[in-house]
């Protein structure tokens, strides 16, 4: 019997609830890393061509995800020998596919950038400013379970979205 999709989070076991916040994690630090990589693309568009540019994207958060996979499978065996390792390996597999997500637009916009309906810069910035709001997104959806009103989920979200803010601030003056 397949298990109807649930529609919210209440609607979910505990372990299907750590399951999707550990795929939100992954995804949540995969914004952060791709918007990093982002703002320094965007500091130099005139040194990428743009296949390279989605090259670089894809191929950082494809390091995300193999590099998730590789530690979770040294991490397991070290401390649970070999034959526990699967299991916990193919949950990394489901976990780490969350990693994908947040390049999805910025390989979209820099596609259409080729076009000619915009410039790698163009489309460089608006895949920040769409990284930036799918954290300030996650911010509030997150604040909504701790918060007890609007104002208090509004500075909450907005003292997590610094995080995002402070990133692009040092990476555009490490550059």
């Amino acid at each position: 019997m397949t298990r109807r999709s649930p529609r919210n989070l209440s609607d979910l076991t505990n372990e299907e609830r750590s399951l999707f916040a550990e795929i939100l994690r992954e995804r949540i630090y995969a914004t952060i890393t791709l918007l990093a990589v982002v703002v320094v693309l965007w500091q130099h568009p005139d040194e990428h061509q743009p296949l390279g540019t989605i090259g670089i994207m894809f191929g950082t958060v494809a390091a995300l995800w193999l590099a998730t996979l590789i530690a979770t499978r040294m991490s397991y065996t070290v401390i649970h020998g070999a034959a526990d390792v699967e299991p916990k390996y193919l949950e990394a597999k489901k976990v780490a596919s969350g990693l994908f997500a947040p390049v999805a637009l910025p390989i979209v916009l820099v596609l259409v950038s080729m076009t000619g309906v915009f410039t790698l810069k163009t489309a460089l910035f608006v895949g920040m400013v769409s990284l930036v709001l799918s954290l300030f997104f996650f911010s509030v959806a997150s604040g909504r379970r701790v918060a007890d009103n609007t104002l208090h989920l509004l500075l909450y979200s907005v003292l997590q979205m610094a995080l995002g803010i402070a990133i692009v601030l040092l990476k555009l003056a490490v550059e």
